[in-house]
């Protein structure tokens, strides 16, 4: 049996949520880490004020931290890497790297040294070498929406192990959110994620990952199967297992068994948000799910470019770093904000996921 705990948690005080992961965790047969070297992946999309939800709340991070040095680790790393990570990324503006510091774990900059891993499609991709030292790995995600992916959680999370720029040609390799959901899997599995932990007390709904709304959700999810805590989370949402490719994929990998879950303490089937502000599905008919594959795979047409391409809005700062991370390089400079050609793009949204005023629209 697979066992997702799922607790109340209304505000973030490190003490309180470290009271309620330790009953999680009793609920949840948490790996042992004493002597042990253990790699904690908070979700870091940007280093952004903590009130925005884009990250990881570091009281969060504080909790677990001080609990792995209570269960005797002999070694906790903690690191993550943007979308765009410049060479003044320090995870101090989310507090995240005082969470760190003050904790005696060590923050892991996973540019400085990564090691080369055969993904989906034989796709070659560095990812952090701290991956390696580690015997545990946990991911502590957020309760997010995600425009590509309609959700982002802990399974999601290991993307950013690979270290910045590198994850923009991804998309470009892998343009339909089935084909980035087999990649985002086979990078899970490469991840070897012992753990997984959502942070659901302040969530995100609407337009996420990074420029969605803040919702006060109040719960904290945990299981030892990270498909499992993000299935909870969905179902949360609103959303249904067959509305999730990602999901699908994890089930027939055998990386998780639906039919073994079971809830201790909370069930999120009588926890979902009616109006939750989701991201649209885009469920598939008959005739798309089954005989549009087989002609497009003749035709050299990407099922990527049937969804919307993102629109810019006036409050454009021209920061450039839309144009930084389209891997398509749809993008060019223009007089008040980004060109953007349309028949290139392959509409990954990681534009919209990096813009840091919200002037990228997905309709």
């Amino acid at each position: 049996m697979t066992e997702i705990a799922i607790e109340r948690a209304e505000e973030y005080d490190a003490s309180i949520i470290k009271e309620k992961l330790l009953y999680m965790f009793s609920l949840t047969s948490f790996p042992d880490v004493r002597g042990k070297s253990v790699l904690v992946k908070p979700n870091i999309l940007s280093d952004a004020p903590k009130e925005k939800a884009i990250t990881t709340h570091p009281e969060v991070l504080r909790a677990l931290l001080k609990i792995l040095r209570e269960k005797g680790a002999k070694k906790v790393y903690v690191g993550d890497s943007p979308g765009i990570q410049g060479p003044a990324f320090n995870a101090k503006v989310s507090g995240i790297r005082d969470a760190v510091e003050k904790s005696g774990a060590e923050f892991v900059d996973f540019t400085k040294s990564s090691r080369t891993h055969s993904v989906y499609k034989n796709i070659s991709i560095p990812m952090a070498k701290v991956l390696d030292e580690a015997d545990v790995v946990i991911s502590v995600a957020k309760f997010k929406t995600h425009q590509l992916m309609m959700q982002t959680g802990a399974v999601k999370n290991m993307f950013g192990l690979v270290p910045s720029l590198n994850k923009s040609p991804l998309h470009l390799k892998c343009p339909s959110v089935e084909e980035f959901s087999r990649l985002i899997v086979s990078i899970f599995k490469e991840s070897h994620t012992d753990y997984a932990i959502i942070d659901g007390i302040i969530a995100m709904e609407g337009a996420g990952p990074a420029n969605g709304t803040p919702r006060k959700v109040g719960l904290l999810i945990s299981s030892r199967d990270a498909f499992a805590a993000d299935y909870a989370m969905s179902c949360i949402m609103g959303y249904q297992k067959t509305d999730m490719p990602i999901f699908l994929e994890g089930e027939k990998e055998g990386l998780t068994d639906f039919k073994s879950y079971t809830y201790p303490a909370l069930n999120p089937n009588n926890l979902v948000i009616r109006d939750f502000k989701r991201i649209e599905s885009g469920k598939k008919s008959l005739f798309s799910a089954l005989i549009l594959p087989f002609f497009t795979r003749f035709l050299k047409v990407r099922k990527a470019k049937k969804r919307n391409a993102p629109l810019f809005q006036d409050n454009c700062v021209k920061c450039r770093r839309c144009i930084e991370i389209c891997p398509a390089k749809a993008l060019t400079k223009g007089e008040s904000h980004p060109l953007i050609d349309e028949n290139a793009c392959i509409r990954c949204y990681c534009c919209h996921e990096m813009c840091p005023v919200n002037a990228i629209k997905v309709l």
